[in-house]
């Protein structure tokens, strides 16, 4: 397993989540994952500097990560799916049925069918 790329995937399904937690703790939190957007965007190694933000090692940042949010369960249209923009990372996304393209997460950039 590309332990930089389970971290990309994780990342950029959970920036909402972590943007809103880093908020609620000190602004040292919030610049460092501004840091870690920017590496990401460059497609430069994340998986140390998130480990930094959540306090983990490695190996514990990528199972606190990989864990998904609430509500990320069935319920959705199957016959569209979406993965990142230009293949950085294994994120793949189903919006509910006429729902609005989704766009990448770290890059704002609209995401590709598959």
């Amino acid at each position: 397993m590309d332990v930089e790329r389970a971290a990309l995937t994780s990342l950029c399904r959970e920036v909402d989540a972590l943007r809103e937690e880093a908020r609620r703790h000190s602004l040292d939190r919030e610049q460092l994952l501004d840091r870690i957007l920017t590496e990401a965007r460059s497609r430069r190694p994340v998986l140390g500097l998130l480990s930094r933000l959540l306090g983990a090692d490695t190996d514990t940042t990528l199972r606190a990560l990989g864990a998904g949010l609430p509500g990320m369960g069935p319920g959705r249209a199957r016959e569209e799916r979406f993965s990142c923009p230009d293949g950085a990372c294994d994120r793949t996304e189903v919006p509910p049925p006429a729902g609005a393209l989704p766009r990448c997460r770290v890059t704002g950039h609209p995401m590709r069918p598959v």
